[in-house]
């Protein structure tokens, strides 16, 4: 994978990492606002270096006074001290004693939540331990010199948690856990969302990019007339599908895809439109039967249509359009067995007719997971041109329309993505230049 495909796996999970981070710190912050916060006192002791010698020398005994201050520290944490201690106040708190490297120097610590507690405990013990020392050194030529060197005070500032480390860590934890939630989700996720996921399971070249129109209303299904990016986008698969028409002429299209909602039904009317734009005769047939859509986008009427091509082949209309080269036949009121209406001897020759009138006819067929007609349409056209609605086709889906559509020897043309982000955050084709340009004609190029 190239960092562009982390990016857009980011792009496309970034609400898993944004609802992590979210959950992380709310979880924080509800720590730091119930746990109390702790306070730490501190008395530091001095033990003298034991020493001997004369007045032309000191001989300082190193050993024995590190000897002597584990005992110290030994007998301040013992349970006779403790004890001592809890019995003077009203809740023991944490105790801990060390002694400061290199120096003569113990520190007795206390930590609690109560900052009056922590001061007296500190101070309390450090009297247990001089009155100790004391009692233990009666009667020594040489006794243990022990004393306060700096006495605890009431802390003001807490010393645990700290809200903003705290806070940090779980902003740091739940960029993590974010992070790896969204590339587990996409790894589970097996909806296709690139042209290299595509062209890889299918074996077929993405010939088209349909770009997410932001602008659309939900069930309706826009026909692309005028200058913009949409309609170069048709213009661009109609180049890519008919240019070679010279080794291979294409005469009759069936456009489907693998499952319903992939906006088929409008990129086989907007290429049909921008077919008859091009100076092309062009009649576009509604062959799904079941749901069909081509006379609502129209506006047209389907009482008669191509379900009727079994018992009254008059009652197939063609209907014109607003637009010169294009004409239309709806599907008409739903038969009783679609499949068996489109395949049969009759149909075949039907559109061996239509494309002997026209420059060239395009079926728009339903899903291939849902019904097999277009497994049937697809052994009577020239060529098949597959819909894939990125994040909206699962990689299961689409093996299997292939499997079904190789199964009848379909001759595929390519494979046109729908829905893309091509486009949708670029300056140059933005609302405003759209309006700007709207106005221009369409040259043609081809």
């Amino acid at each position: 994978m190239e960092l562009i495909d982390y990016l857009n796996i980011l792009q496309r999970r970034k609400w898993v990492v944004i609802s992590t981070v979210f959950f992380a710190l709310l979880v924080v912050l509800v720590s730091v606002i119930t746990t109390p916060p702790k306070y730490t006192a501190v008395t530091t002791v001095r033990i003298l270096t034991s020493k001997a010698g004369g007045t032309d020398y000191i001989e300082y005994d190193i050993p024995y006074t590190e000897r002597l201050m584990g005992t110290y520290i030994e007998i301040a944490s013992s349970t006779p001290a403790m004890e001592e201690l809890a019995a003077s106040v009203y809740r023991l708190p944490k105790i801990s004693v060390r002694m400061i490297p290199n120096t003569e120097l113990l520190e007795i610590s206390a930590e609690d939540e109560d900052p009056g507690l922590v001061q007296y405990a500190a101070n309390k013990l450090a009297e247990i331990l001089i009155r100790q020392s004391r009692e233990v050194e009666i009667g020594r030529a040489n006794p243990v010199n022990i004393y306060v060197v700096e006495p605890a005070e009431i802390p003001s500032t807490p010393s645990s948690p700290s809200p903003y480390l705290i806070v940090g860590l779980g902003l740091v934890v739940g960029i993590i856990g974010g992070l790896g939630l969204a590339f587990l989700f996409d790894n589970l996720d097996t909806r296709l969302y690139n042209k290299r996921q595509i062209e890889s399971i299918t074996g077929l070249k993405v010939i088209g990019d349909i770009p997410e129109d932001l602008n659309r209303k939900d069930g309706v299904s826009p026909l692309y007339e005028k200058a913009g990016i949409h309609a170069e986008a048709y213009r661009r698969l109609r180049t890519n599908i008919f240019s070679s028409q010279k080794q291979n002429k294409i005469k009759s299209l069936l456009v489907t895809s693998s499952v319903v909602k992939d906006g088929r039904s409008e990129i086989a009317a907007n290429l049909a439109l921008s077919l008859s734009l091009n100076n092309r005769l062009v009649l576009l047939i509604d062959a799904d039967l079941r749901s069909p859509s081509q006379h609502k986008i129209f506006g047209l009427d389907n009482e008669f249509g191509l379900s009727y091509i079994d018992s009254d082949i008059d009652k197939v209309h063609i209907q014109k359009t607003k637009y010169k080269n294009l004409e239309i036949i709806t599907a008409g009121k739903l038969p009783v067995n679609p499949v068996d209406l489109l395949d049969g001897p009759k149909m075949i020759e039907f559109v061996k007719s239509l494309e002997q009138k026209y420059d060239v006819v395009i079926f728009d067929a339903p899903s291939c997971i849902t019904v097999t007609d277009p497994a049937v349409l697809a052994g009577i056209v020239d060529s098949v041109l597959l819909v894939v609605r990125h994040g909206w086709v699962r990689r299961e889906a689409l093996q299997t329309t292939i499997q079904y559509l190789n199964n009848v020897k379909a001759n595929f043309v390519g494979v046109v993505a729908n829905r893309t982000q091509l486009g949708v955050n670029s300056r140059f084709f933005s609302q405003e230049n759209t309006k700007i340009r709207s106005d221009l004609p369409i040259i043609n190029n081809e």
